[in-house]
């Protein structure tokens, strides 16, 4: 009797056998390299951190983490909406074959990212100098500049090389340099500068950005021969009204993200800032987690959307939704159990702010749920209301800081900014559901399935 089952390779349980076959899936395979390429960013992330905090006395870390908060949010404003903008028309056009739009549009994302930068230039020199000297001024505004046209560039490398070599080559550029600088401040006992930590930050920008540059260059080239030579087409009617929706839309959703450092190192004073600052830090693991799925989602989303493929889009918001309502939860346990030990481990005093830490993780934790439904709304042309609910959050929560933060402190800073957050994913989860019928936020698991014939 002939036994045509197949026995498993010498050495390989079947369990072994369907992780390989499970990894060899594009949709998993990405998602799981995107993953550790968060994870590794958000180690940075905290080792900067620690290493700042210790490194730094209590007053100098609470100005470097104001520095730090708003040259975040106007390499956001520098950037002009261009990253979801270029990526849409990249594309668009590649799909097209169109090498003259898209010149266009490259050049048009060059001169309003010059635009940008001017821009967040005026806006960052003469309230710095309020705070730091010219030197450490200079340090941070050298940082800005560089990191507005990065975040373009490694959206556009994302798309095409993916996450690693846009994502994880550029974190690694950015945040090695300033940790290294701070062990050694630490482990020779020389006194931590503000100005060095930002110089060492705005130098692994400026590499990160030059080879994210030649990156796409050779892209372009490969793809598009004789590229130099077009003859660009400028499409103006319809990319600035687009960009300044995007741009308002990026500049309104970083203010919400950086926005309450600053208005309570403004309404307290710096020791506190720097407290709010490690908080928030920690509260933001669900949205580096949501950013996580977004890093994954803007490299194959936009080109399943325009090619009107929706089954394997549905299945890939399916797959999204599972793991990110995978890290919804084990983050809540892992900030539950952990979360008072990491406080002790950046500082011993900031572990007073624990109870804040659970309750700012609960607001942050809805507003990483419907992080896909965002994306859905602007690649399907819903900018606006999209635009129109972050506006009013960021409007809210800068009312309830301004009018809670001088009586109640770093508490009454979190609980207006939970109740704000998951007030934001149920407008975002109800404009998806009727603007785009795709419904990508995690909660998208909970509708009701047809049932097969």
């Amino acid at each position: 009797m002939s036994d045509d089952t197949v026995a498993p390779a010498a050495g390989r349980s079947p369990l072994s056998q369907r992780l390989r076959s499970l990894l060899k899936r594009r949709d998993i395979s990405g998602m799981v390299t995107a993953v550790a390429i968060k994870v590794m960013a958000l180690t940075l992330n905290f080792t900067l951190i620690t290493l700042a905090a210790r490194a730094l006395e209590a007053n100098a870390f609470g100005h470097y983490s104001i520095l730090y908060s708003a040259a975040s949010l106007l390499y956001i404003v520098a950037a002009v909406g261009q990253e979801p903008f270029v990526l849409r028309i990249w594309n668009e056009m590649k799909v097209n074959a169109d090498a003259a739009r898209l010149k266009g549009a490259l050049l048009f994302t060059f001169f309003a990212a010059l635009m940008g930068s001017l821009i967040a230039t005026s806006l960052f020199w003469p309230w710095a100098l309020t705070y730091v000297d010219h030197t450490t001024a200079l340090t941070v505004l050298a940082y800005l500049i560089a990191s507005g046209p990065l975040q373009i560039c490694i959206h556009l490398v994302r798309t095409e090389r993916g996450t690693v070599y846009a994502d994880g080559l550029s974190f690694a550029l950015v945040g090695i340099p300033p940790i290294v600088y701070l062990s050694m401040c630490l482990m020779t006992g020389t006194p931590a500068a503000i100005a060095k930590v930002f110089l060492m930050l705005a130098c692994g920008a400026f590499v990160a950005l030059i080879l994210q540059l030649w990156m796409i260059r050779r892209r372009i080239v490969r793809l598009f021969p004789g590229f130099g030579t077009v003859r660009a087409i400028f499409e103006f009617r319809q990319w600035l009204p687009r960009s300044g929706k995007l741009w308002m839309t990026a500049s309104l959703e970083a203010t919400n993200q950086y926005i309450d450092v600053i208005i309570i190192g403004f309404l307290m004073d710096p020791t506190v800032a720097g407290a709010y600052f490690v908080t928030v830090r920690f509260a933001n693991l669900f949205a580096a987690a949501a950013d996580a799925v977004n890093l994954f989602a803007t490299q194959h989303l936009p080109a399943l959307y325009y090619r009107d493929e929706r089954k394997a889009l549905d299945k890939m918001l399916d797959n999204l939704a599972w793991i990110m309502g995978f890290f919804t939860v084990m983050g809540l346990l892992g900030i539950a159990v952990g979360g008072y030990f990491a406080l002790w481990v950046i500082n011993e005093s900031y572990t007073q702010y624990f109870p804040e830490l659970l309750i700012l993780c609960l607001g942050t934790a809805a507003a990483g749920t419907t992080r896909a439904s965002t994306l859905a709304l602007m690649l399907s042309g819903h900018e606006g209301r999209y635009l129109l609910i972050t506006a009013m959050g960021v409007l809210l929560r800068c009312l309830a800081l301004f009018a809670l933060v001088p009586h109640f402190g770093i508490t009454g800073a979190v609980i207006a900014s939970a109740i704000i957050y998951a007030v934001q994913a149920i407008a975002f989860r109800k404009a998806d559901q009727s603007l785009t019928d795709l419904d990508a936020s995690m909660f998208r698991l909970l509708r009701k399935r047809p049932v097969p014939e």
